[in-house]
């Protein structure tokens, strides 16, 4: 059967079970997008110092936090502000290369556009000469690499010989962002030489109760909600949410999502705590799926 004879609008049918909840777009993906980023006290603490840090051109900031604590989505927000910078350049690196040192630095380059080599040294040759024509030129390369606890020794010496760059001015040639989980600062350790030049550390814990509200109230207002309709959730539904996402915003996103999805079926005006509960208590395929966003 053909597209053009299929007789059901999905579009259609998810434009209007969304509006049933005040929004526009759905408001608990758990895709790392910046624009539904919440500030917590760890965020905020975290984009503060990690920015002063970066346009004050002192080198290296990094951020640890456990899985589903928003490391991903503060990567995207940083990348996102800085390629819209006219003074800045950015190399985003989600995940590393693994065991290899060349091969972190090939991936670097291609991120910048600059010619990929064979050879370690011929790479950071490139590098160096790319990085400090930018720095000339004005403009600021910043280097953001997410899953960054999975990189080796040789990769944290390799980062450490382009933090000794400088531009002609006598400043680093590049900033750097290194997010990863608390296994980061164990690693760290064993590279005494690049640990010492991390100028700013932040950590992203799970959230507070009191957060967790924030979180849910602000992704529906980001996602077109008016903030003048009554609320979606009950105060007595937020500690249920609470208790069983551990305060980690990945899991409060997918239970929400998972809630939503429910109350738009059962077309019910607002979530209370009995239907968070009764959701919890009948949906044990939920909790397996949901175990490894801790």
């Amino acid at each position: 059967m053909s597209d053009d004879t299929f007789p059901f609008d999905f579009d259609h049918y998810a434009r209007t079970n969304w509006a049933m909840l005040g929004v526009v777009v759905p408001p608990f993906s758990i895709e790392a997008d910046p624009r539904f980023m919440y500030l917590s006290a760890d965020t905020r603490r975290a984009l503060s110092k990690v920015s002063f840090m970066v346009e004050a051109g002192q080198g290296a900031s990094v951020v640890v936090g456990e899985v589903g604590t928003g490391k991903t989505t503060l990567a995207s927000w940083f990348h996102s502000r800085y390629q819209n910078r006219k003074d800045f350049i950015v190399a985003r690196v989600d995940e590393p290369p693994k065991q290899s040192g060349l091969l972190l630095l090939r991936r670097i380059a291609a991120e910048f556009g600059v010619r990929t080599r064979r050879a370690t040294e011929d790479q950071l040759t490139e590098l160096r000469q790319f990085l400090i024509e930018k720095t000339e030129e004005g403009v600021l390369p910043l280097i953001i690499i997410d899953e960054a606890h999975e990189l080796i020794d040789k990769q944290f010496e390799d980062l450490r010989r382009i933090l000794n760059f400088r531009d002609p001015r006598g400043g680093k040639a590049y900033q750097l962002i290194l997010l990863g989980r608390p296994e980061l600062d164990i690693n760290l350790r064993t590279a005494p030489d690049f640990n010492d030049r991390v100028a700013t550390r932040s950590s992203l814990d799970p959230l507070t109760p009191q957060d967790t509200l924030g979180l849910i109230e602000w992704r529906l207002q980001a996602a077109g909600r008016d903030s003048k309709l009554p609320p979606l959730f009950t105060e007595e539904a937020l500690m249920p949410i609470w208790q069983e996402s551990r305060g980690y915003p990945r899991r409060i996103c997918l239970l929400c999502l998972h809630l939503c999805l429910e109350m738009m079926d059962q077309r019910l005006p607002q979530l209370t705590a009995e239907f968070v509960n009764n959701f919890l208590d009948n949906n044990d395929g939920y909790r397996q799926k949901s175990q490894g966003l801790r």
